[in-house]
C-alpha cells in the first residue's frame, strides 16, 4: 500500500527521526545522527567537487572533515586517493593503512595492500579471499547509509547477483561506483527491494518505511527570499511547511510548489532518486502588481484610483505597479488627492485625514438676496422708464400738469432702482467672499513605505468556519 504525501507531512517528524514513538533521549540521538550524517555528506560532496577541480589537498581536507563528522572508512580512502594525486605519498599511505584498519576484509583490501607495498618498497601480499588485487586509488568510494522504520530490519546489498554486504539497520557500507540491488527484510513486514546506482564520491541516505514498503529520500526546498510555503504533489491539502524546508518523501517524481505572498508561484517537477538528498532551490519573482490599502478618519469615504471609483474606506485591492492618482472624498469634507507609487508585489498603505469643508450657506444666502434685489431693481428701472416715456409724450403735447403725481412716482422708482442695483452689488460681493473664503486646513494623507503582505488563517469557534485574511501593519 502506497503512503500519501499527506501522511508523510503529518508524520514528518517521525519519519525524519525514524522512531518518534520511542523515548525522547532516543529521538534526540537519532536527530544528532541525522545531522552528523548530513554534515558528512556536505563535506563529502564538497571534497568530490574540489577533487574534480584538481584541488587535491583541499579535497583531502574535506574528506577528513567528513570523517570527523561520521567515522566511515570511505572518507579515509578518499582522503588517501586525494593525497596520492597531490603527490603527498606518505600521507596517502597513512590513510590507506587507516582504511584497512577500519575495513580489513574490504573487497579491495589486497589491492590497497599492494598499493601500500609499492609505495613503501615492501612486498605485496598474495591475492586472497578478501578481494582481487588491482589498481587501488583509481576511483573514490561512496557511502551507503540505510535506516529502516522500525529498526532491526536485515539489509542485503547485492551486485550482479552476488552478496556484497549484509547487516541490521541502521546500516552503513562503503561501496565502489556501480549498480547494486538492495533487499530489506523484516519478520513482521514483507520484503522490499530496490535497484540503486552508486556514483563515486557520494553519500547515499536511504530510508525505508517497512509498513508501507516504501523507499524514501530527503528533499530540501530553499527559496530566496525564505519563508515561502511549500506544497508537494497535492496543493489543495495545504502546505507542509516554510522554506527552508526538509522532509522525507517516497522516491520517484514529485511536483513542488513554492508560494509566498507578493511573489509569483514557482512550480517544479523533480525526481527524487533513491538515497538522494535532493535540494530544490528557487529564486522568487515579484508579481507585476501591488496592493493599495486606504484607511481614513471617515468610514465609507469614496476611494478613486486614476479617477475611477474602486470602493469605500477602508479599502484594499490590487493595483498595477507604477504611479497612480488616488482621491478620497466624503460629504461635507474636503477631498484629498495625491500621487501614490505602487511597488511590485508589495502593499502600500495610505492613511488619510479628511478635513471639514467650509459651510457655503452664507454664500448661497447672500447670493439669493442679491438675486432678489437685482430683480427689484430691474422692475423699478422698467417702471421708471415707462412713466418717464409717458411724461415725455404729455410734455410734448402740452398737456402735462405741474402737479402730476407721476412726476413724484418717477423719482421714487428711479431712487428705488439705484438702491436695488447698489444692494445687488453689495450682496454679490458678499456671496463671492463667502464662496471663496476658506479658513480651515486642507485634507492630508501619509503614504507609508511599501511592505510585504501576508495572509493569515483564521478560525471561527462559534460557527466553525475558517478563512484567510490579509494582514497589514501601519
Amino acid at each position: 500500500m502506497d503512503a500519501t504525501i499527506r501522511t508523510l507531512g503529518t508524520l514528518a517528524a517521525g519519519l525524519c527521526l525514524l522512531g518518534a514513538l520511542g523515548t525522547a533521549p532516543r529521538a534526540a540521538a537519532q536527530a544528532d545522527n541525522r545531522e552528523s550524517l548530513e554534515l558528512a555528506r556536505q563535506h563529502m560532496e564538497l571534497g568530490e567537487s574540489r577533487y574534480q577541480a584538481g584541488e587535491f589537498d583541499e579535497a583531502a581536507a574535506e574528506f577528513l572533515k567528513a570523517y570527523d563528522a561520521r567515522p566511515f572508512s570511505a572518507f579515509l580512502y578518499n582522503a588517501a586517493v586525494a593525497y596520492e594525486r597531490a603527490g603527498q605519498r606518505s600521507k596517502a599511505v597513512d590513510y590507506y593503512r587507516q582504511y584497512l584498519i577500519r575495513e580489513p576484509n574490504a573487497r579491495d583490501a589486497d589491492a590497497v595492500r599492494a598499493k601500500i607495498a609499492s609505495e613503501t618498497g615492501g612486498e605485496a601480499p598474495p591475492v586472497g579471499e578478501a578481494g582481487e588485487a588491482g589498481e587501488a586509488g583509481r576511483e573514490m568510494k561512496s557511502l551507503l547509509s540505510i535506516q529502516t522504520r522500525p529498526e532491526g530490519a536485515t539489509v542485503v546489498v547485492e551486485q550482479g547477483g552476488v552478496e556484497v554486504a549484509t547487516g541490521p539497520a541502521p546500516f552503513a557500507q562503503t561501496l565502489d561506483e556501480g549498480d547494486y540491488r538492495l533487499v530489506i527484510k523484516h519478520p513482521d513486514y514483507r520484503t522490499v527491494s530496490q535497484d540503486v546506482k552508486i556514483r563515486q564520491g557520494k553519500v547515499y541516505v536511504v530510508i525505508v518505511e517497512m509498513s508501507q514498503g516504501q523507499f524514501l529520500g530527503y528533499m530540501r526546498v530553499v527559496s530566496d527570499p525564505p519563508g515561502a510555503k511549500v506544497y508537494v504533489d497535492k496543493r489543495e491539502e495545504g502546505s507542509l511547511g516554510r522554506t527552508p524546508f526538509q522532509n522525507v518523501f517516497p522516491t520517484g517524481p514529485h511536483t513542488v510548489w513554492v508560494d509566498k505572498p507578493g511573489y509569483q508561484v514557482e512550480e517544479r517537477k523533480v525526481d527524487l532518486g533513491l538515497g538522494e538528498n535532493l535540494e530544490v532551490r528557487t529564486t522568487l519573482t515579484r508579481l507585476d502588481y501591488g496592493r493599495l490599502r486606504v484607511v481614513a478618519n471617515v468610514a465609507g469615504a469614496a476611494v478613486l484610483v486614476d479617477g475611477k471609483a474602486v470602493g469605500l474606506v477602508p479599502w484594499d485591492g490590487h493595483v498595477p505597479h507604477g504611479d497612480h492618482v488616488v482621491t478620497v472624498r466624503a460629504d461635507s469634507m474636503k477631498d484629498w488627492k495625491g500621487k501614490v507609487h505602487i511597488s511590485k508585489g508589495q502593499l502600500t498603505p495610505v492613511r488619510v485625514e479628511l478635513r471639514p469643508a467650509v459651510p457655503r450657506g452664507a454664500a448661497w444666502a447672500t447670493g439669493a438676496i442679491g438675486v432678489v434685489t437685482l430683480g427689484g431693481a430691474i422692475t423699478m428701472a422698467v417702471l421708471t422708464k415707462h412713466l418717464d416715456d409717458d411724461l415725455a409724450r404729455d410734455r410734448d403735447a402740452g398737456v402735462l400738469a405741474s402737479d402730476d403725481s407721476r412726476i413724484r412716482r418717477v423719482k421714487f422708482y428711479a431712487i428705488g432702482a439705484d438702491v436695488g442695483f447698489g444692494l445687488t452689488a453689495l450682496f454679490g460681493a458678499l456671496s463671492l467672499y463667502y464662496g471663496l473664503r476658506d479658513p480651515l486646513p486642507d485634507s492630508t494623507a501619509r503614504v507609508l513605505e511599501p511592505r510585504d503582505w501576508t495572509f493569515l488563517p483564521s478560525f471561527d469557534p462559534v460557527h466553525g468556519g475558517g478563512s484567510a485574511t490579509l494582514r497589514w501593519r501601519f
